[in-house]
């Protein structure tokens, strides 16, 4: 089930939004040092919004939110938020570096589709980090944060869709260790929980960030490899054809 716009937005402006932006931003940071530049396209599903300027200010940012969410209308200088099918993105295959999708996979109605999206838009050694909630965390048992709706994952269940879907699994770390139903000013006074509890107890986190990367080609068995080994065009050994662009190693 999909979080409406309207809330999502109002949770990200309290004080508890802002401190889950605020360590997500820090954890995407850790698994990704080498911050995007002006000439890096980066896409954010779902809703990136929270993350985009304190991240990476100086990316070429687009946003993506499903239809089923909803969209703000951009205000004037705004970074263009487009409106999609999650089995249809409105974007060009291969047009984009980096993939940042928050309250994306936990909403969708077609899980795969979706994935095979994101599989498609990504250049060559593109990389994405899919953050959800943990089924075993403390968040997705609260319905008053985005976290508690929808279907959380546990960490061998996003390996297997990764798998399934194409993506080669890079790191993953577990973030918001913890309970949402604490005080805020103890939240924060205990901030310094998260950085050992990942690394003791990663199974007790409220979220997973979990980096996916695009191969070429897909992983022998996944459905992008059937796809693309039915879709392959014979060409004669000697004929000219162009290489795809292939983003750096992060």
């Amino acid at each position: 089930m999909a979080i409406d716009i309207v809330d999502l937005t109002r949770f990200y402006e309290t004080p508890l939004g802002a401190h889950v932006a605020t360590h997500l931003v820090d954890e995407i940071s850790r698994i990704w040092p080498q911050a995007a530049g002006p000439h890096d396209a980066v896409l954010a599903y779902g809703y990136g919004l929270p993350l985009a300027e304190p991240l990476w200010p100086d990316a070429d940012w687009q946003f993506l939110m499903p239809a089923q969410q909803g969209a703000l209308a951009p205000q004037e200088n705004d970074p263009p938020r487009i409106l999609g099918d999650e089995r249809q993105w409105p974007m060009r295959t291969e047009s984009v570096n980096r993939l940042v999708m928050l309250h994306g996979l936990e909403a969708a109605n077609h899980l795969d589709a979706l994935m095979e999206q994101a599989w498609r838009v990504l250049v060559p050694n593109g990389r994405a980090i899919f953050i959800v909630p943990n089924r075993r965390g403390f968040w997705a048992r609260r319905d008053q944060t985005p976290f508690g709706a929808g279907r959380p994952f546990s960490s061998g269940q996003l390996r297997k869709l990764l798998r399934r879907t194409g993506f080669v699994q890079g790191q993953s770390r577990a973030a918001l260790f913890l309970p949402p139903y604490l005080p805020e000013r103890l939240i924060r006074a205990l901030g310094w929980v998260d950085r050992p509890t990942t690394l003791l107890l990663p199974q007790l986190g409220g979220v997973w960030l979990i980096e996916a990367v695009k191969k070429i080609p897909a992983p022998t068995g996944s459905k992008m490899a059937l796809r693309y080994r039915s879709a392959a065009v014979i060409r004669p050994a000697l004929s000219p054809h162009s290489t795809p662009h292939q983003a750096p190693d992060i």
